[in-house]
C-alpha cells in the first residue's frame, strides 16, 4: 500500500469534554492541579468556601461548581458533617484524562501512574489492533502506517508525538467499536503525561519505530493475530521502560 511521503502529524488541541468552561473551568483547573500535586493533603479538610472565592477572586457560585466537578472526578469529598476532603489517591477517578494529567510528570506518583497505564493499555490495545486488522478501511490503514513512519525518537519535532497519537487514536477508530474509540481522550492523556515526563528519550524509544511500523504493516495485512502479538509486545516494552524508571 501506497503512503503519503512527508506525512504532517500535529497534536489536536483536545478539549476534554468533561469539564466546563469559563471561571468554573479555570479554577477546577488550579484546584485539580494544586491537589494532584500535593499541596492539598489525601484526608486533610479542604479550604472552605469564604477562603476559596478570597483567595482565587472568583464568586461562590463558582466555587461551588468547581467543587461539584472535583467531587465527581473523586478527588474531594463532601459531608455536612465535616466540610470537604481531599479523598485517597485510590479512590481516585484514574480513567479521567483530567485528573491523569493534572498530575506532575516529575512527581513521585508518576512512574505509578504510567506504569499502571501501561498495563491497562495492555488489555485493550492488542485486540484494538486486532479489530482493526480486520475492519479498518483503507484511510485509516494509510493514516495508521504514515503516522508510524514519522516517528523519528531522535529528533526534537513537536509532530513526533502528534504522529504517536494519531497511530493509536486511528487503531481504536478503526476497531470499529464505540467504546474502544472512546478511549481516545485516555491515551491522549497518558501520552502527553509521558512526554512530559521525557520518557521519549529513554534508549529503548529507538526501537519503538520499528514496533510501531511493525504493528501498522500487520494491520495493512489485515492479519489480525499478528497485530495483536505486535502491539502487545511493543506495549511491553513500554512496561519495561516503566519498570525500569521506577527502579532508578
Amino acid at each position: 500500500m501506497q503512503t503519503k511521503k512527508h506525512r504532517s502529524f500535529e497534536l489536536p488541541d483536545k478539549v476534554l469534554t468533561s469539564l466546563p468552561t469559563g471561571a468554573v473551568k479555570d479554577t477546577v483547573e488550579q484546584l485539580g492541579r494544586r491537589i494532584a500535586h500535593g499541596e492539598f493533603k489525601t484526608g486533610a479538610v479542604f479550604p472552605k468556601e469564604d477562603e476559596l472565592v478570597d483567595e482565587l477572586g472568583v464568586s461562590r457560585t463558582v466555587v461551588r461548581e468547581a467543587i461539584k466537578v472535583l467531587c465527581g472526578k473523586g478527588l474531594i469529598r463532601t459531608a455536612r458533617r465535616y466540610g470537604s476532603r481531599v479523598c485517597p489517591f485510590d479512590d481516585w477517578n484514574l480513567l479521567d484524562p483530567d485528573v491523569i494529567r493534572w498530575h506532575d510528570p516529575n512527581g513521585p506518583l508518576a512512574s505509578r501512574l504510567y506504569a499502571e497505564a501501561t498495563e491497562l493499555r495492555l488489555i485493550f490495545e492488542p485486540e484494538a489492533a486486532a479489530l482493526a486488522a480486520i475492519n479498518a478501511n483503507r484511510e485509516q490503514r494509510e493514516t495508521i502506517l504514515a503516522a508510524a513512519q514519522s516517528l523519528h525518537p531522535q529528533d526534537d519535532d513537536p509532530e513526533w508525538i502528534g504522529a504517536d497519537y494519531a497511530f493509536h487514536a486511528t487503531i481504536l477508530e478503526a476497531s470499529g467499536n464505540l467504546m474502544l474509540s472512546q478511549l481516545e481522550s485516555l491515551i491522549y492523556a497518558v501520552l502527553v503525561f509521558s512526554y512530559s515526563a521525557g520518557r521519549k528519550s529513554t534508549p529503548e524509544e529507538q526501537i519503538v519505530r520499528r514496533d510501531h511500523i511493525g504493528v501498522a504493516e500487520a494491520i495493512i495485512e489485515g492479519n489480525a493475530d499478528l497485530s495483536r502479538t505486535r502491539m502487545r509486545n511493543m506495549l511491553m516494552m513500554n512496561k519495561l521502560v516503566s519498570e525500569k524508571i521506577s527502579a532508578a
